[in-house]
C-alpha cells in the first residue's frame, strides 16, 4: 500500500474539514470529492478510519478519525488532523532548510575539487615538464594525488555509492542500526540540537492533539509511540508508558527518566506539572511544542549564519593551498631568472 506524503494527506483533510464544517453530510462530502473507493468501502461495512488507512494515511491521522467516529465529532477530528499535518509539514520544512545550504555547498565544493584534480592540475603538469628544475614538494605531492585520483576516481565513486547503498539497505533491515543511528544523531554537536528540537515539537504536538480529541494520556502516549518513525521517541514513550502504568503522573515520569538532559528543560517540565494539576495538560504541551518550534527556527538560523562563513573559510583554504602549490614552481622560476 502506497503511503501518502503529508502534503497529499493535507489536501484531502482540508477538503473534508471544509465540507463537513459547512454542514455537508459525510456521504455527500465523499461523493462530492469523487472518492469512489472510500464510498464503496463504506458500503461494504468498513469504517471511515479503515478506509483512510487503505488510502495511505499515517496511523496518527487514522487514530484521530477513529476517535471522531466513536465520539461523533468527525468535524473536530478533521480540524485537529489539519493542524497536525500543517505543523508536521512546517517542522519538516525547517529541518530540510537547515540541511539544504550545507548540502549544496558540499556538492559544489566536491565538484570543483574533482575538476581541479582531473583537468587543471594535469594541464599545469605539462607546463612544468618544460622546467629544467626540480619541482617543490607540495607541487609534486599535488601532482601525485592528481595522478592517483585521475586513475581511480571512477572506482572511488563506485565504492562510495556502494557503501551508501549498503548502509541504506542495512539501515532498512537492521533495527539495531536504526536505533544506533537515531540516538547518535541526537548527540552530534551541530545536528543534535536541531534534531532534539524537532523531536520535542512533534512529540508534544502529537500528545496535545490526542488529548484535545479526548484520548486518555496513556493511550495518547502509546499511539504516539506506534506512529513515531524515530526510535528516540519510541523509547521515550515506551519508558513513560511503563511509569504511567504504575500510577506515576506524566511530569514525575519525565523527571524520573531524566529527560531534561535530552529534550525538556526544567521550565517545560514545570509547565507539564502545572498542566496536570489544572487539567490543562494539552494546552501546556501545545505551548511546549510552540517553544520547541521557535527553538528550531533559531537553531536553523544560527546554523545557516555560522556555517556559511565556516564553509567559505574552509573552501578558501583548500583552494588557496591548491593555487599556491600550482604556482610555487612559477614563483621559483621567476626568482631564478
Amino acid at each position: 500500500m502506497k503511503q501518502l506524503n503529508p502534503a497529499e494527506q493535507l489536501i484531502i483533510i482540508k477538503q473534508f474539514s471544509t465540507l463537513l464544517g459547512a454542514g455537508l453530510p459525510l456521504l455527500d462530502t465523499i461523493n462530492l470529492m469523487k472518492m469512489s473507493d472510500v464510498a464503496n468501502q463504506l458500503k461494504q461495512g468498513y469504517t471511515l478510519s479503515a478506509s483512510f488507512k487503505k488510502l495511505g494515511f499515517d496511523m496518527f491521522c487514522i487514530g484521530l478519525i477513529h476517535t471522531g467516529e466513536i465520539s461523533g465529532s468527525l468535524t473536530n477530528s478533521f480540524k485537529q488532523i489539519e493542524t497536525y499535518l500543517n505543523k508536521k509539514i512546517e517542522i519538516n520544512r525547517k529541518v530540510k532548510k537547515a540541511l539544504h545550504y550545507p548540502t549544496i555547498v558540499l556538492l559544489t565544493s566536491c565538484t570543483i575539487l574533482w575538476a581541479i584534480l582531473i583537468w587543471v592540475i594535469p594541464s599545469f603538469e605539462q607546463m612544468f615538464a618544460n622546467f629544467q628544475a626540480e619541482l617543490p614538494k607540495p607541487t609534486l605531492l599535488l601532482i601525485t594525488v592528481s595522478h592517483w585520483f585521475k586513475e581511480f576516481w571512477m572506482m572511488i565513486g563506485l565504492i562510495v555509492i556502494f557503501l551508501l547503498l549498503a548502509f541504506f539497505q542495512i539501515w532498512q533491515r537492521c533495527i539495531h542500526v536504526q536505533k544506533k543511528t537515531d540516538f547518535l544523531l541526537c548527540r552530534l554537536p551541530i545536528i543534535g540540537p536541531i534534531r532534539r528540537a524537532s523531536l520535542l515539537a512533534q512529540w508534544s504536538r502529537n500528545i496535545s492533539t490526542l488529548l484535545t480529541s479526548g484520548t486518555p494520556i496513556l493511550d495518547s502516549i502509546r499511539q504516539t509511540a506506534l506512529i513515531s518513525n524515530d526510535w528516540v521517541i519510541f523509547k521515550l514513550c515506551s519508558d513513560i508508558d511503563g511509569l504511567l502504568s504504575q500510577g506515576w503522573p506524566l511530569s514525575d515520569s519525565l523527571a524520573r527518566l531524566k529527560v531534561t538532559s535530552q529534550f525538556l528543560n526544567e521550565a517545560q517540565l514545570q509547565l507539564i506539572s502545572v498542566g496536570e494539576s489544572s487539567g490543562e495538560l494539552s494546552s501546556m504541551l501545545d505551548l511546549i511544542s510552540n517553544q520547541a518550534s521557535t527553538q528550531l527556527d533559531e537553531s536553523v538560523d544560527d546554523l545557516t549564519q555560522n556555517l556559511e562563513p565556516l564553509l567559505m573559510i574552509v573552501m578558501g583554504l583548500i583552494i588557496g593551498i591548491l593555487v599556491i602549490s600550482l604556482y610555487l614552481p612559477i614563483f621559483q622560476m621567476g626568482q631564478i631568472l
